[in-house]
């Protein structure tokens, strides 16, 4: 387990900044008690545990409706999706490289949310 990074916080409170009032406190609620549990992809998705929260059985997450689009250090165009479990509990992040390999160090300052 980890903390999460400046890059994780920005991306999960810029998705908060676009929810409705009560999903937004949730989600800013689930993000102060957070750590990482799985970054197996070294960036690419990462998987939250909070901290007094068990976690059901997941029969699927399913992505807040807001779709985040940065650029990665050599320009590639990335995408960014936050998911959320069954409960509407922060879940999963995951960063798409659109073209070859992972992502190599995304530009935080590029980060743009629709």
């Amino acid at each position: 387990m980890r903390d999460i990074t400046g890059l994780e916080r920005l991306l999960i409170e810029g998705v908060a900044s676009r929810l409705a009032p009560l999903e937004a406190s949730g989600l800013t609620a689930d993000l102060e008690r957070a750590v990482v549990a799985d970054d197996a992809v070294q960036g690419a998705r990462v998987v939250f545990a909070i901290a007094g929260y068990e976690r059901p059985s997941c029969k699927g997450p399913h992505s807040y409706p807001v779709e985040i689009r940065l650029s990665d250090a050599d320009g590639a165009e990335l995408t960014a999706v936050l998911y959320a479990d069954e409960n509407n509990r922060l879940y999963e992040l995951e960063i798409i490289r659109w073209g070859e390999g992972l992502p190599l160090a995304p530009d935080a300052s590029s980060a743009r949310f629709y």
